[in-house]
């Protein structure tokens, strides 16, 4: 939009430009200001350097006052130069909405200076700068928005295909020096720590997701994963950074990270990359309902013995089957084992009073023939238990009441008492 009025200044806008060319003159000490907002507000910016981020604001309201100033849009070569920044920041990994956010900061301080500068003179151009303003501002989010778009998502489609190609060598003895040369291009350290993480998203998860793949993730957290989409629906994952591995045990599987997760344990190098991830599959086989996050490092006993059910289940079979039979009581054989071989801690965990406790172990033992009461009978219950498909949530064990006193009569069975 371009009008004559700006050059006979006969409707004030001379007075518009004389602003304006102020603020030329002071666009090093706006840009200054800007850019600290942004860097402030969007932490993000700190993979751009400061130097070169304050120029690029710079030349950004440097062609914003010029626009203004002769009542128009942005030109061709000004939108270039804003699609060219759009696409370079979408290489360094700045989302589109902190892109955005950016440019706004500056235009809300060019408005801001304008305001408050202006007198009765140019009260009545408000609206119309504000228009300018508008349809700019407008214009110029419609062409970043495209621009970085367009490079985003070949960064994406490139970076799904060396995830692939990653995770097919990193299990190949024979290619882990093209392992090695993919994972640089991934920007991960060959000779780092790696995590194998593999998670089953839930249903409102993948719903949202136009399909399963690292996108899936949260972008905040997607940039740090390397990952693929396997047999069953699974993702499979490694990453080096911290955050995803921390925020899945905090979150217990909920919320974006909803669903079932095996968290590998931390391991050097691409061949302990490999084997994190290994770990991260047997912890994944012992998730259940009531516990969809396991990790290797704390589960790992669990996760080997189930990972052989076939070879187990043989010599196991008598207590699976009383466990599926009688899944209290397997309840309760586990809640025994999580309290560590307490019967007050179990009692007190599956609200039970103690010789409820003591009643069903003993129907226990009697009915498997393994003493729950020992430790090997106890793992080998824990084993079966397991391997029926019963699973106990072990809750935060509040104060437990002391034991009766050695001369205490102890109480009869409850009657009834399963």
């Amino acid at each position: 939009m371009t009008s004559d009025n700006h050059q006979s200044g006969a409707d004030g806008w001379g007075t518009v430009q004389v602003i304006l060319g102020g603020m030329v003159a002071e666009v090093a000490a706006i840009a200054e200001a800007v850019t600290s907002s942004i860097r402030s507000a969007q932490p993000v910016y700190a993979i751009v350097p400061e130097s070169e981020h304050r120029s690029a604001v710079e030349l950004q309201v440097l062609n914003r006052l010029h626009a203004l100033s002769e009542e128009r849009g942005l030109s061709s070569a000004e939108f270039g130069t804003a699609t060219d920044l759009a696409a370079e920041r979408a290489a360094r990994g700045v989302p589109i909405d902190a892109l955005i956010a950016a440019y706004q900061v500056a235009d809300a301080e060019i408005w801001r200076i304008l305001v408050e500068r202006s007198g009765p003179a140019i009260t009545s151009l408000l609206p119309r700068i504000g228009t300018l303003m508008f349809e700019s501002i407008r214009e110029t989010t419609t062409a970043i928005a495209g621009a970085h778009s367009r490079v985003a998502r070949a960064i994406d489609g490139d970076r799904i295909h060396l995830a692939h190609q990653f995770l097919e060598c990193l299990v190949d003895p024979e290619q882990q020096s093209a392992a090695s040369v993919i994972a640089s291009r991934l920007r991960l350290d060959p000779v780092g720590e790696f995590v194998g993480l593999v998670w089953l998203p839930a249903s409102e998860v993948t719903e949202a997701s136009a399909h399963r793949s690292v996108l899936t993730l949260p972008p905040h957290l997607a940039a740090d994963v390397v990952s693929r989409t396997v047999a069953g629906g699974q993702l499979e994952m490694i990453t080096q950074a911290e955050r995803l591995p921390q925020l899945v045990i905090r979150d217990s599987g909920k919320g974006p990270l909803a669903g079932r997760w095996g968290i590998g344990l931390p391991r050097a190098g691409l061949t302990g990359a490999s084997q994190s991830l290994g770990d991260a599959r047997l912890a994944f086989n012992c998730t259940s309902s009531t516990r969809p996050v396991r990790a290797f490092a704390d589960d790992w006993h669990e996760a080997v013995l189930l990972a052989e059910r076939g070879r187990i289940a043989a010599l196991l079979a008598a207590a699976v089957q009383v466990a599926q039979s009688n899944p209290h009581l397997a309840e309760t054989v586990l809640a025994f084992a999580a309290g560590g071989m307490s019967i007050a801690a179990a009692a007190h965990a599956i609200h039970l009073h103690a010789n409820s406790v003591t009643y069903r172990l003993d129907r226990w033992s009697r009915l498997t023939g393994l003493e729950a009461r020992s430790f090997e009978g106890l793992s080998h219950s824990v084993v079966a238990c397991r391997l029926a498909g019963v699973d106990y949530l072990p809750t935060e064990l509040a104060e437990i009441p002391p034991p009766r006193p050695a001369d205490a009569t102890p109480a009869a069975p409850p009657s009834g008492c399963p």
